[in-house]
């Protein structure tokens, strides 16, 4: 197994090769000139000079150049000729007049488009001119008026010389047509509500066109889980209106996946009748838009040791009754082999941004119950509670593929605050004289964060983030704890890499995930990865805290009937070693149907 791991390195870092090594021929650039500098101008070249690259970077060096020179008012400023040798590139360069603004003026503006853009044109007046800045006005005025209802409208420009160096201006703003969008045709087999398409995209008829929403169409469909375009979006411009045209298809979206680990067996180390190894499992059933109002339904179960199972549902229902506003409710069952039965049920209201963006306003409910006789219960970690809590959490989303992005950005942030009431106090504390208040004031904290990003063809690094805090706060001389059945659980293949399914309780802890990744198909990609930890696990009796992480490599790959994914981590705690024996290996099947 050592051996493969190393194998998949190198096959990777190879892969790399031409990217790592290849390099183009250098050059060293001389800018030549026959106009008489001035003291701007001078300036400018000063930034410019003793400069080498290959010729890429030489040629995008001048073209900042040249850039730089127009907005600063030598709006003729060219690179006449190029001239290469084995060692020097020889750059002789136009630099012309420095011009500045005379009179600038807007004909045809709307005065309160004139205020929403914050453009005043006697600012520009007796200022050097910048192409960049006037560029970037035209551009602001045409992109306002095709978000607003007039897809046709143009800048006309009349401009008068008054002097060698002087540029009268004024710009004519023709409109065109105000259009709105008359109908949204869906061709196709797709099976969904007309009213869930038009909130998912934004749009909907009676709209002002927007080439801001038309643009953005395609994309947002493509986000659809259960979507998929025949052929892009087409509009029809008529007297009356814009048609839009939706060529949609469905695409399998319902997931039945199941994952298999097979871990070293601790409890079982020195039995000699026992394999050494522990079969843990996972399945997942994910239905969605089966009632065509992109609703999802999802059960989740798990075992992650011989005795320790859980199992979560949940539910999602978005625009309810046609409006920006969705439900959802969550119940999650966990059962630790013959000590603790907890039951976790978190329900919320969403304000929709967006499909994929809302506010949350929810309520949890938590409660836990020790199993067998109480009073033979030996561990002061472990009490009865219940807990009611109220928060609010933000989710923002801006992936390219949700399968497997390249670029985008995610987040859900959240926070709340509630009351616990400890039911029966464990028997144990008496022994320590603890003072356990049974009614305190609880806060809860929560971050999910993942970035990507592209830095070399199919090349894409990851970074994420997963952060939880949790915490009590008793009355008068009384003390709040904690206990373990109710802290955060994380360990594994979905959380840190390298460890057992929930190998490590507590009640704040800072998960970081590093990856670099290769995709070699649309949904496929093999990657590297170092994921490492902070909790902290404060406990009646003692204090605990630690670093551990994880890293190794893994691959998915799609196939016809559904996405493989294999992964293989080495894990490290405390001052312990790494151990091969330890390795984690993670087989996992995602189907769609």
């Amino acid at each position: 197994m050592k051996n493969s791991f190393y194998i998949l390195l190198l096959i990777f870092f190879f892969s790399c090769e031409n990217f790592l090594f290849a390099q183009e021929k250098q050059f060293y650039l001389q800018l030549f000139t026959e106009d008489q500098l001035t003291t701007d101008s001078e300036k400018q070249v000063k930034l410019y000079i003793n400069f080498s690259g290959d010729s890429t970077q030489i040629l995008n060096h001048l073209n900042r150049l040249i850039a730089d020179f127009q907005n600063n008012g030598f709006i003729s400023a060219s690179v006449d000729s190029l001239v290469f040798d084995s060692t020097f590139v020889n750059a002789y360069v136009f630099i012309g007049k420095q011009f500045g603004w005379g009179n600038f003026e807007f004909e045809g503006l709307d005065s309160e488009i004139e205020s929403d853009l914050k453009i005043n044109p006697t600012s520009f007046e007796n200022k050097t001119i910048s192409v960049k800045e006037f560029i970037s006005v035209k551009e602001m005025i045409i992109t306002y008026y095709e978000n607003h209802g007039h897809p046709f409208v143009r800048i006309l420009t009349h401009k008068d010389l008054t002097s060698d160096s002087i540029i009268s201006l004024t710009l004519v703003i023709d409109k065109g047509e105000y259009l709105s969008v008359d109908t949204i045709f869906i061709k196709g087999e797709a099976k969904l509500s007309r009213n869930y398409i038009y909130h998912s995209l934004n749009l909907k008829p009676g709209d002002e066109f927007s080439q801001k929403k038309i643009n953005a169409i395609d994309k947002k469909i493509s986000n659809i889980p259960f979507l998929s375009q025949i052929k892009p979006t087409e509009l029809e411009f008529r007297d009356s209106g814009v048609d839009v045209y939706l060529y949609l298809k469905n695409k399998k979206a319902n997931q039945f996946n199941g994952i298999i680990g097979f871990l070293p067996d601790s409890k079982n180390k020195n039995d000699e009748e026992s394999s050494g190894l522990l079969i843990t499992g996972e399945l997942n059933l994910y239905l969605i838009n089966s009632f065509r109002r992109g609703e999802e339904f999802l059960i989740n179960w798990e075992k992650t040791e011989s005795s320790t199972q859980k199992l979560n549902v949940g539910f999602t229902f978005p625009y309810l009754f046609n409006l920006l506003i969705g439900i959802d409710t969550d119940f999650d069952l966990y059962k630790k082999d013959s000590t603790f039965l907890s039951i976790n049920w978190n329900s919320g209201i969403l304000f929709l941004l967006s499909t994929d963006n809302y506010v949350r306003v929810y309520y949890k409910y938590k409660s836990s119950s020790l199993l067998g006789d109480k009073n033979q219960q030996i561990s002061t970690n472990l009490s009865d509670f219940e807990s009611r809590t109220y928060g609010v959490s933000l989710f923002y989303s801006d992936l390219d593929n949700k399968l497997n992005p390249h670029r985008g950005i995610v987040f859900n942030i959240s926070g709340g605050f509630g009351t616990k009431s400890v039911q029966n106090v464990n028997p144990a504390l008496d022994s320590i004289n603890f003072s356990i208040d049974k009614n305190m004031l609880e806060f809860e904290a929560g971050l999910n964060f993942d970035i990507f990003f592209p830095i070399y063809r199919n090349f894409v690094f990851h970074y994420g983030n997963s952060t939880r805090y949790l915490d009590h706060y008793a009355e008068n001389d009384k003390q709040a704890f904690v206990f373990e059945n109710e802290m955060y659980r994380f360990g594994g293949a979905k959380t840190l890499r390298g460890f057992d399914e929930n190998a490590f309780n507590a009640s704040i802890y800072s998960i970081q995930n590093i990856e670099l990744r290769y995709s070699f198909e649309q949904n496929s990609v093999f990657y590297l990865f170092w994921n490492g930890a902070y909790y902290y696990q404060k406990l009646m009796e003692k204090t605990v805290e630690d670093f551990p992480q994880g890293f190794g490599a893994g691959i998915n790959f799609e196939t016809n009937v559904g996405i493989f994914s294999l992964s293989y981590a080495l894990g490290k705690q405390f001052d312990n070693p790494i151990e091969i024996s330890s390795a984690k290996i993670h087989f996992g099947y995602i189907s769609r149907f």
